[in-house]
């Protein structure tokens, strides 16, 4: 299986050369997105809408021959075609039924749903891959006994995606997430103190997803400050909690407090809202609530509005990471109490 460390894999992208065949494993999700759009950087920004594809396995466009069929199709401008192939695990792990299950080894992949998938269109692809194309899998976890997934370690370049930035070491989690922590700041050029820094692994609770969210919103929550404190931690990072008012966000946004939306706007996502949803009820709250008391904030909340839409809709970035952004641009100066929703 050849293996391509975090390092190796920034280089390569930095390089402009990232390879035919690459898989991403590991539930570090935040990293991942960051490295998918890395690779996606390697197309010149303005043929990107030509020359790039992202790609749900199992999902209208993400069957084996479709994903074969894009990678092969020769790119409008540029030299290089990118593929993106999201919620591999579908096709390198899916889920098994009947005799597949029992037996084992080689069987044909079988969709969420329990339908057979030919894959062959897809091993031929990897085992012949297009000179002019880049071909990732994106998958949480992979089984190494299906013949698709063998072809795939055969020949693609595998980084694991678990937390550890850290190649060159075996580190506990807890060092894990720290080295996490403090990279991520370090580029941000930001410090935090130690107590800040030890609340924030603590109720990451060995979830690295959980403490780039909160990296993430810390540094939004920041804004111009480089020096992180206990209070701002406290402020924006919260325990997991059961979602008590459906327009917590929007209330906390028309109070002017950009610390308490985050949270609840985490623990809206937390518990599976859909983000267009989310996105739909701050349009609403924006027409029909901060239209009535700033009307000067309406034009530049709907711009983002529609920014993020897009964006969400196209897959240009990390869903959470999008709306977290909206969520705090929409915050400005506190509407009068009486007017806001659910009060």
């Amino acid at each position: 299986m050849p293996t391509l460390t975090l390092d190796a894999l920034r280089q390569r992208l930095a390089d402009r050369k990232p390879g035919a065949l690459h898989l991403f494993v590991g539930d570090d999700v935040q990293l991942i997105t960051r490295m998918v759009e890395a690779v996606e950087a390697t197309v010149d920004e303005a043929d990107r809408p030509f020359a790039v594809d992202r790609v749900r396995a199992g999902e209208p466009g993400g069957s084996p021959i479709e994903i074969s069929s894009a990678a092969r199709n020769l790119p409008m401008l540029g030299d290089r075609r990118i593929v993106i192939v999201l919620r591999a695990e579908r096709l390198l792990k899916p889920k098994r039924t009947g005799k597949a299950a029992e037996e084992g080894d080689d069987e044909e992949p079988a969709a969420d749903e329990g339908q057979a998938v030919d894959a062959s269109a897809l091993e031929a692809y990897v085992n012949d891959p297009s000179p002019f194309a880049t071909l990732v899998f994106v998958a949480s976890e992979i089984d190494r006994g299906r013949r698709l997934t063998k072809r795939v370690i055969e020949k693609a370049l595998v980084t694991v995606f678990d937390g550890n930035e850290r190649d060159d070491l075996k580190v506990d989690q807890r060092t894990s997430l720290l080295h996490v922590l403090r990279g991520t700041l370090a580029r941000e050029g930001r410090t935090i103190e130690k107590d800040a820094e030890q609340l924030l692994v603590r109720r990451a609770a060995g979830d690295v997803s959980k403490l780039r969210d909160d990296l993430e919103k810390l540094v939004l929550f920041a804004g111009e400050r480089t020096k992180l404190t206990e209070d701002d931690v406290m402020a924006v990072s919260a325990e997991h909690e059961a979602v008590e008012d459906e327009w917590a966000v929007t209330n906390a946004i028309g109070a002017g407090d950009a610390a308490a939306a985050l949270i609840e706007t985490g623990r809206r996502l937390d518990r599976g809202d859909s983000v267009h949803a989310l996105v739909g009820q701050l349009r609403w709250w924006v027409s029909n609530r901060l239209a009535g008391n700033d009307p000067s904030r309406v034009r530049p909340a709907l711009e983002a509005l529609l920014r993020t839409d897009l964006a969400l809709k196209s897959s240009g970035g990390d869903e959470r990471v999008l709306v977290e952004r909206l969520v705090v641009e929409l915050t400005g100066r506190a509407i009068p109490p009486q007017q806001r929703w659910g009060r």
